[in-house]
């Protein structure tokens, strides 16, 4: 019997792992997964934005409903992208530093999970960008929540 459990549990584990590994794919052009009850007037807005012409979409890759996008572009178009973001409603913007590595080609990413945070967008200037100058980057405004009204 013992024997006979070893086989069919590899095979449970390999067919497990092929329908996994077709969740991943692969964005020729921005995109994110929205829930159905995305407010449309956010979804409009974000997609303009990464869709922007003063930004290169270097490619980007999906597991389930997260995203992750790759961008090029100087300090400008950064900076103008950011702006945009917080531009659409009920978005929120994080920013990230990552070093990327010398061969992972971008000047920023964007990263997004349609489940966990569908609201939210991060995005990751890469501290080794060549056309990133983080003596000019405008990181966007951010405003706290509102004080209590006096009693």
């Amino acid at each position: 019997m013992k024997n006979l459990l070893a086989p069919l549990f590899c095979a449970a584990l390999l067919a497990t792992a092929t329908d996994s590994f077709a969740l991943t794919f692969e964005l020729d052009r921005p995109g994110l997964a929205f829930p159905k009850d995305f407010p449309a007037a956010t979804r409009t807005n974000l997609m303009a934005v990464l869709q922007r012409p003063d930004c290169t979409f270097l490619g980007g890759k999906g597991f389930n409903s997260d995203t992750h996008l790759k961008y090029g572009g100087d300090t400008l178009a950064l900076n103008l992208f950011l702006d945009a973001l917080t531009k659409c409603p009920g978005l929120t913007l994080s920013m990230r530093f990552y070093r990327y590595r010398e061969d992972e080609k971008c000047d920023w990413t964007v990263q997004h999970s349609g489940i966990r945070e569908p609201t939210h967008i991060c995005v990751r200037v890469n501290l080794n960008s060549k056309l990133v100058k983080l003596d000019d980057l405008a990181v966007p405004v951010t405003m706290g929540p509102r004080l209590p009204d006096k009693p």
